[in-house]
């Protein structure tokens, strides 16, 4: 099955991605606590079958395989393949192959896009003869797709699964690439109660938090909300940048005064320092927002009240979002990081939103009581 997104390999997209923000240090308290899921787990082992090896699927499947579950892995890109192979994991040759016959208890997709998900799950429609995943799953076995997908797809699968007698969770996560690499992502879980219940131990691996949304098709709608919301937060972040450099305000000044403000967010905490440092590169590609930003447009017009013609004017603000990221991602590639939206500002105004000091700027996150997320700025250690 040949998946692409743009003219650009998806697979080979997300595997990039994971090696694209330098400087993110791994959490060791998630580290530790991922050990101990190993215990959880130990009599309870999994045999994993995971499609896709990018950021997610790598993430996934190390906490798996520390958890002490048998993973089987699959990506037509081998960007990450030796580092999975050294953690444990086996490496197939097909997404067919994760499934080792009737040797698998649960499959995992992270994969980028609704029509990838298709391909794998229900084979091409090129005519070369490829089935999909699901005819060939053994019944009362389960689907977990992180995928940030299109809800009433979601939908769609999860009753084509239903016949198949295959239990679904659609669950993508959500919290940005520094949680990803700590291990304290948030998983947002659509399907049934009880069995999000009884899968929660094996997301426990690779996540700190696990949200029940409602049915399917729930927690996708929510995963592009936040997204919408994360878009709208660069844009107002990197015009206030800009606003603060033109008023001749100093931008370290300023940074820190916006930190201890109602204003703050956590995407101006942890983007900021990215237009200070000039890459604009959070280590996702802006083709992929884009991409969430698209399905979420098509999702609030599907069957609402507010059509197609009318989402301009009804939401004003997320239009706008997507109408820039567009533009961005039209100046500057489909690869460029998702920040870069801001940097169309610094070429429309010839000025550089450039602060020195911010080089070897990373952060930690830190879980705050009642369930929010705290951002713990630092630097990287050059010595290693």
């Amino acid at each position: 099955m040949a998946l692409s997104f743009r003219g650009v390999s998806a697979f080979r997209l997300l595997g990039q991605a994971r090696a694209a923000a330098p400087g993110l240090r791994v959490d060791t308290a998630a580290a530790r606590r991922h050990l101990s899921c190993a215990a959880a787990n130990k009599r309870q082992q999994s045999r994993v079958a995971v499609v896709g090896a990018g950021q997610i699927g790598t993430a996934v499947s190390l906490g798996l395989l520390r958890a002490g579950h048998k993973v089987r892995v699959y990506d037509p890109a081998s960007t990450n393949k030796d580092e999975l192979v050294e953690a444990g994991a086996k490496w197939v040759d097909s997404a067919m192959d994760t499934l080792n016959g009737d040797a698998h208890d649960v499959l995992i997709t992270a994969l980028p896009a609704p029509p990838h998900v298709k391909s794998v799950m229900e084979g091409d429609d090129d005519g070369d003869g490829d089935v999909g995943l699901l005819t060939a799953m053994a019944p009362q076995t389960a689907w977990i797709d992180h995928t940030t997908t299109d809800p009433e797809e979601a939908k769609r699968l999860a009753t084509l699964a239903d016949a198949h007698q295959i239990n679904v969770l659609e669950a993508p996560l959500t919290g940005g690439y520094a949680l990803l690499c700590a291990g304290m992502m948030t998983v947002l879980v659509g399907g049934d109660g009880g069995l999000a219940d009884r899968y929660k131990p094996l997301l426990d691996c690779y996540a700190a938090t696990v949200l029940h949304m409602g049915p399917i098709g729930s927690a996708s709608t929510v995963k592009l909300i936040t997204n919408q919301l994360a878009a709208a937060h660069l844009i107002a972040a990197g015009e206030a940048v800009m606003m603060a450099k033109q008023a001749n305000v100093d931008l370290g000044a300023f940074f820190d005064g916006v930190r201890a403000s109602a204003g703050n967010s956590y995407v101006f905490e942890t983007e900021v320092p990215l237009m200070f440092n000039g890459t604009f590169d959070p280590g996702f590609f802006i083709a992929l927002h884009c991409k969430d930003l698209g399905i979420a447009r098509r999702v609030h017009t599907d069957g609402t009240a507010v059509t197609p013609e009318a989402y301009d004017t009804v939401y004003r603000l997320n239009a706008a979002s997507e109408d820039i990221y567009r533009e961005a991602m039209e100046v500057y590639g489909p690869t460029a990081g998702s920040s870069h939206p801001a940097k169309l500002l610094e070429d429309k105004l010839s000025a550089s939103m450039g602060h020195a000091g911010y080089d070897d700027w990373t952060y930690t996150i830190e879980k705050v009581r009642g369930g929010s997320i705290g951002v713990v700025h630092g630097k990287k250690d050059t010595t290693k």
